[in-house]
């Protein structure tokens, strides 16, 4: 097979005598070279029969000891390098900053974005500093692929990089149905079958619903049932320590629940302050269901009894639509008004002004110096409605030419401005 081609080329080379011939040759092996080998629909790679020159092939196509297995990613390791270095030697365009920079400072992702090593930079610490570690993607907007840890140490401090690691493990803790936290030491637990578990440090068997002492064959007890017990406690002076504090935490858990449903995933409690009722968890990313609280992932769970935007949701949003319309209908008359000769913006202040004499204008919206400017103008008289001629020639507001800021109908020294402006 390689002797066939070695033999093609050589002919190619004889027809092209004198002339520059790699890129035919690159051309024939790109466009031709398949169907003149026969292959249609795939290729076998394996290492060819002919192994020297004694055998009949060619010296040029008998091929060495490396399997193909070793010498293909060879291979595209030699051209990912040589891309690299291209990449590195060219100028480049970010795409959130928009500055031309050459190779050499920008970060190129894995998945073949590249960006500017400041915007990156900034881009990283600002998730890592709000915490949104689960977000820290590609920046481009069409592209989930992650930034390598790698990378992220190249582009972070040193703190910054364990706030990275430690951030990520919580959350991808947090993302795990079957990982709770020990109520006494808050270590990461493992739940067993029947919501309990055990600490592994402390050793403690709570159940993980309740996060109370394990409770074989009893139901959990609700915030409101735990609540009247506590109240009860302390009143008889039975429990000590900071009962106080325990009972804002209950507290704290009734008024959450009321108004909020927990994730399927991480049971994290989420509320719905405006919008449908799809649900995205902030904690592990889950997408649910508000109504039912089934973990859902597009919009097709809406076609059954639930539905995207509640009645309550929609009448909002007509009532905002409803205000919407009134502003604009007010907004086009006052442009009605203040339209053609019925008004002219201030020349200082630029708000409209109405007309309160036949070709006289006052301006309530200025104060201080620039009144004392509006009264000079107003002894032209004030703000003259007249079109002058306007170029490039300055001009007062009266229409007259002004000489070295000077009017020369009336003598006060005036700052040009024209109406065509």
């Amino acid at each position: 097979m390689l002797s066939s081609l070695c033999h093609m080329l050589d002919m190619i080379w004889e027809e092209q005598l004198g002339i520059e011939v790699v890129y035919q040759w690159v051309q024939w092996l790109q466009s031709s070279s398949l169907s003149y080998l026969g292959f249609d629909n795939e290729i076998v790679l394996s290492k060819g029969d002919l192994t020297c020159v004694e055998d009949g092939g060619d010296n040029r196509a008998c091929p060495d000891d490396a399997p193909p297995d070793l010498t293909i990613p060879r291979i595209i390791r030699y051209n990912d390098d040589k891309r690299h270095e291209a990449f590195l030697h060219g100028i480049h365009d970010c795409m959130i900053c928009f500055s031309e920079l050459p190779g050499v400072d920008f970060i190129k992702l894995p998945c073949h974005h590249f960006f500017c090593q400041k915007c990156m930079q900034t881009y990283c610490k600002m998730h890592v500093k709000e915490g949104t570690v689960v977000k820290l993607l590609c920046p481009d907007t069409k592209c989930e692929g992650v930034v390598p840890p790698n990378i992220l140490k190249r582009l972070l401090g040193e703190d910054e990089f364990e706030r990275w690691e430690g951030l990520l493990l919580q959350r991808t803790l947090d993302a795990m149905a079957d990982v709770v936290y020990c109520p006494r030491c808050q270590t990461a637990c493992l739940e067993d079958v029947g919501d309990e578990a055990v600490c592994s440090s402390c050793l403690f068997s709570f159940c993980t619903l309740c996060r109370e002492r394990r409770h074989v064959g009893v139901e959990c007890l609700s915030p409101e049932e735990k609540l009247i017990i506590l109240e009860r406690r302390q009143k008889s002076g039975q429990v000590k320590g900071d009962i106080q504090k325990v009972m804002d935490e209950v507290r704290s858990i009734k008024e959450i629940l009321k108004d909020a449903k927990q994730c399927p995933r991480c049971k994290m409690a989420i509320s719905k302050i405006e919008g449908c009722n799809k649900m995205t968890c902030w904690n592990c990313g889950r997408f649910f269901c508000y109504q039912c609280n089934a973990a859902i992932s597009g919009y097709d769970h809406f076609k059954g009894d639930c539905v995207v935007f509640d009645q309550e949701e929609i009448d909002r949003w007509e009532m905002q639509m409803n205000q919407r319309q009134q502003r604009q209908v007010v907004a086009q008359a006052q442009a009605e008004i203040f339209e053609g000769e019925y008004g002219y913006p201030c020349p200082t202040c630029r708000n409209p002004i109405p007309k309160v004499l036949s070709k006289s204008f006052i301006c309530k919206g200025i104060s201080g110096a620039a009144s004392l400017v509006i009264m000079r103008m107003m002894q032209l008289p004030a703000f003259c409605v007249k079109k002058p001629k306007c170029a490039i020639s300055r001009t007062t507001a009266c229409g007259y030419f002004v000489s070295s800021e000077k009017c020369c109908h009336s003598g006060f020294l005036l700052p040009w401005w024209c109406f065509h402006l």
